[in-house]
């Protein structure tokens, strides 16, 4: 056991925490779709039999929260074909053990072209918000909070009315955990931000910026403000993901 291996297992699990209590926030919203989340052998499993997308659709924590073993990866698999869905598995690359790489390579797992970005920050001082003409970052009532998720990710449809809907009752169920935020632009809502904590990690989700107002450094504000409320809970660690090497992971 290493320190990088401990704080690989302390990001996931301040991830998986936050996934286990969004998406089944709603509970009719979750029966609706299929949403069911369930560890098996110590690995955090998530599966949604209407939009099978990545972030709804995955299996975190193989050889680091839980085991790496073909009875384990035999449990996963079963997991999501009772569900009707192939088996996706996430792995920390350089912390997992190659031998979970491999035991997948040779289940017939194949590497997916898109990476999966998870950036730290370890801090004991908050940094300088970006002063920004007219425009305030607020905590925000859930559904306000969730519309702004919605709207900020740009998601239409079943699949936004399950953002809007999950986000507001979520902060709504786990005032202690979750902080949500909206910058408002003379007044009006311009993207949606969430801090989640568990235990010694403050994690950074939600992020986002209505298209009409991107540009003028609210996404940098948004992270500002969030380690700043997460240094006042007595948190030092700070995380956040990108889906690749997009805008957001230059923030």
């Amino acid at each position: 056991m290493t320190a990088r291996a401990d704080l690989a297992r302390a990001l996931q699990r301040n991830e998986t925490s936050m996934m286990r209590t969004l998406f089944p926030a709603d509970t009719r919203m979750a029966r609706r779709f299929g949403i069911e989340v369930r560890t098996v052998d110590g690995t955090f499993c998530m599966s949604d039999r209407a939009f099978p997308i990545p972030l709804l659709h995955r299996a975190v924590g193989f050889g680091t929260l839980g085991e790496a073993s073909r009875r384990a990866l035999d449990r996963i698999v079963r997991f999501f074909a009772l569900r009707g869905l192939p088996a996706r598995v996430e792995v920390a690359e350089g912390v997992a053990p190659a031998s979970a790489v491999r035991l997948l390579e040779r289940a017939g797992f194949r590497r997916e072209t898109e990476r999966h970005l998870i950036h730290v920050l370890e801090t004991s001082v908050a940094p300088r918000a970006p002063e920004i003409t007219g425009v305030r970052v607020r905590r925000a009532a859930p559904a306000t909070f969730g519309k702004a998720v919605r709207v900020g990710f740009d998601v239409g449809g079943d699949l936004g009315m399950l953002f809007e809907r999950a986000s507001a009752a979520h902060v709504r169920a786990e005032r202690d955990r979750a902080t949500a935020l909206v910058p408002f632009a003379g007044g009006r809502p311009a993207g949606s931000a969430l801090l989640w904590l568990s235990p010694g990690v403050a994690g950074l989700y939600s992020g986002s910026v209505f298209e009409a107002y991107r540009g003028r450094g609210i996404q940098l504000a948004l992270i500002a403000e969030r380690i700043r409320l997460g240094l006042a809970r007595r948190r030092r660690i700070f995380t956040s993901q990108t889906e690749g090497d997009n805008a957001s992971a230059h923030n």
